[in-house]
């Protein structure tokens, strides 16, 4: 079965130890959204729990065949009617993160069998009611990746969330707060994907009390969809915001857009769909019709009611909102030089910088994150802080499906040396 095609995208540097310590290696695999691809990391750790540092030592990008997404789209449309898709379209992403694991992994022969497991994030097929709670299927089938790979799969951590009480999500957090936090700094993570959401990273000499990651409102899916329907399908996106920096800012438009009672919700907010803004595209392009405007202004506008929602959510659910030292952006808007120049007039004083390095593809961080979930796994540290996903009580996310004989037991012995390290720990506090 062909499903793939390959396309590298490579992290400088190799895989070494992080410091002075035992070097744990482990593989993230991180399902696009849409199940349009798959990114693997491999990544190196020191030390154990939340005082362990990684790096991002190599990704590879899979792409999807047109099938994959296709068959997505089918499941989550309303009248579909093959609920036996959902199983192909689990084993077939598997096969696709086994074909990007696998070449990773080859292009470190001498550092494979050390590999402890792979941490996988992935999608879901999930149903969100309004009286009712969510609930999510797998969209990945972690024994076919074991059979591929030999590696032991750590998965469905939305699941453990969401058997906490939780919303779940934004389970990448406490991960993300491993790998990017500065060691005395604030810092906050924005991303511009489709939905924009922001993760505050305290100081890792403080721990992680005050981490927050919320999802601020419509990202890049509200100038991606405006500029494919009114150039007619012409333009999906707006490369760079140069049509939006032709157009005028609409101020009336943005204050019908910011009127919606979602933006005064405070955390815990996030949407396994992401948020979509559908009614406001339904009433904007009536009143664009009515008021004669055209492409560029739309654009414009959303780019300033991006960036507007954006400082209004630092302004009020940021714990330390003046003490921000840095920015780090991450997903396609990251690469919108109108976007990034009106939010940093918004937020004055803020350095703003990558997250990752600027090779890597968008999946690199969050394939990361699921390795280091993986990793808190092993180590049985909490994962889902309740002032983040919203659960009732925090726990261990994921759960295991053992791979090859070798693996499994050398896994294991690292879960019996780790857990024994963290009570050590604890009985000599």
């Amino acid at each position: 079965m062909s499903i793939g095609r390959s396309s590298v995208r490579t992290q400088s540097g190799s895989p070494a130890a992080v410091g002075e310590g035992r070097r744990r290696l482990m593989v993230g695999v991180r399902c696009a959204s849409g199940c349009r691809g798959v990114t693997a990391t491999l990544v190196s750790a020191e030390a154990t729990g939340l005082t362990m540092r990684v790096r991002i030592d190599a990704a590879e990008t899979v792409a999807a065949e047109a099938s994959l997404p296709a068959c997505y789209a089918r499941l989550t449309s309303r009248d579909h009617q093959t609920p036996s898709e959902a199983g192909w379209l689990a084993a077939a992403m598997a096969h696709l993160a086994a074909d990007a694991t696998t070449r990773l992994l080859g292009r470190f022969p001498s550092l494979a069998d050390e590999v402890l497991a792979a941490g996988v994030y992935e999608p879901g097929l999930w149903h969100v009611g309004r009286e009712t709670r969510p609930a999510c299927i797998s969209l990945f089938e972690p024994a076919t990746f074991a059979q591929r790979t030999g590696l032991p799969v750590i998965d469905a951590f939305a699941a453990s969330d969401l058997a906490a009480g939780g919303q779940g999500g934004p389970v990448l957090a406490m991960p993300l707060w491993i790998l990017l936090a500065d060691r005395r700094g604030t810092r906050l993570l924005l991303d511009l994907g489709r939905t924009a959401r922001l993760t505050f990273l305290p100081p890792r000499d403080l721990g992680p009390h005050g981490l927050l990651s919320f999802d601020v409102g419509p990202g890049m899916i509200l100038p991606d969809t405006l500029s494919e329907q009114f150039s007619y399908g012409e333009h999906h996106y707006d490369p760079g915001g140069t049509m939006a920096v032709q157009g005028r800012c609409i101020g009336n438009l943005i204050d019908l857009w910011l009127a919606d009672p979602y933006f005064q919700r405070p955390p815990p907010r996030w949407y396994p769909l992401g948020v979509r803004p559908d009614d406001e595209l339904h009433k904007t392009v009536q009143m664009a019709v009515e008021e004669g405007w055209t492409v560029r202004d739309l654009l414009c506008t959303a780019t300033h009611f991006i960036a507007e929602s954006v400082a209004r959510a630092v302004g009020m659910h940021m714990p330390s909102a003046n003490a921000i030292g840095e920015v780090l952006l991450a997903g396609g808007g990251a690469r919108n030089g109108f976007l990034l120049a009106e939010i940093a007039r918004r937020i004055p004083g803020t350095a703003q910088r990558r997250a990752t390095d600027d090779n890597a593809s968008d999946g690199t961080l969050e394939a990361a994150a699921a390795a280091v979930l993986g990793l808190m796994f092993i180590d049985q540290v909490h994962g889902n802080p309740p002032a983040v996903t919203g659960a009732t009580s925090s726990c261990v996310l994921g759960r295991l499906t053992p791979g090859g004989r070798l693996r499994w037991e050398r896994l294991l012995s690292a879960m019996a040396d780790s857990v024994s390290h963290q009570l050590r720990l604890r009985n000599a506090v």
